[in-house]
């Protein structure tokens, strides 16, 4: 986005032909192409790269798969000399192995959704001068997630998780580091009164997160039906974060139209 005042948008492509969202998923490269091109052209500023699906009962993958779905994803748009190479690239994982991986195939940025964040991680993203976003998440990953009891969620939660994370990745030398509440990660058990509560309590009350003096990424979750999709956005839009998560840049875009 170029409006003064807009957040920046990573824009999700998915290589895992089992995402919830079909029309997110590229698979062979005319796919990952258009799929990146549009994206860019309805608003997005990042591609924001996905090899794993987070949907409760969606195959399990290893980390050599998930490398196996983003290496050709990375090679053509972030090749010197490719029609896609001024895009900024971020991979979304919580595998520091399969991040690493990305970061030497060209990645701008690491999204990282795992619990922890590892030192050698750490370094390579500082050593790259990458940015970094880094992800409440108070399971291992969203794998673990399914069989694990659920945990608190709240902002109390997710500031004494987010604290450290950016306290070790500063320490580290990370210069671009951005935080992201985690609007996504929903307990399997959460029907769906209690999760727009946890999102809404977060997206209401997001002042409290700048306490951590970092950049702030929201996710526009996903919903079912296309005006629930409308007001979510225009609720994340509205809570005036740095960056937002979307599978639709259009419809911030055309959100932060009306708004202004």
């Amino acid at each position: 986005m170029t409006a003064q005042n807009a957040p920046q948008i990573l824009g999700v492509l998915n290589l895992s032909p089992e995402s919830m969202v079909e029309d997110s998923i590229a698979i062979g490269p005319e796919a990952i192409s258009h799929r990146a091109a549009t994206l860019a052209r309805t608003g997005a500023d990042w591609i924001d790269l996905g090899g794993r699906s987070i949907t409760p009962d969606a195959p399990m993958i290893d980390d050599a798969q998930e490398q196996h779905r983003l290496g050709p994803a990375l090679d053509l748009l972030k090749a010197p000399g490719s029609e896609h190479f001024h895009y900024r690239v971020s991979v979304d994982t919580w595998s520091p192995e399969t991040a690493r991986f990305g970061l030497e195939q060209g990645a701008d940025g690491i999204n990282f959704t795992g619990r922890s964040l590892p030192e050698p991680l750490l370094d390579a993203v500082a050593s790259r001068n990458a940015t970094l976003f880094v992800t409440f998440m108070p399971y291992e990953n969203a794998y673990s997630m399914r069989d694990a009891e659920p945990k608190s969620v709240g902002l109390e939660a997710v500031l004494d998780h987010l604290g450290p994370k950016v306290e070790a990745a500063r320490h580290a030398g990370v210069e671009k580091i951005v935080i992201d509440p985690n609007l996504g990660i929903i307990h399997p058990t959460t029907d769906d009164y209690q999760k727009i509560h946890q999102q809404l309590a977060i997206v209401w009350n997001l002042d409290a997160l700048r306490a951590l003096a970092c950049p702030i990424l929201l996710y526009a979750a996903r919903k079912p039906e296309r005006l629930a999709r409308i007001m979510m956005a225009s609720a994340v839009l509205h809570a005036g974060p740095d960056y937002i998560r979307t599978h639709t840049p259009e419809m911030i875009w055309r959100l932060h139209q009306g708004k202004r």
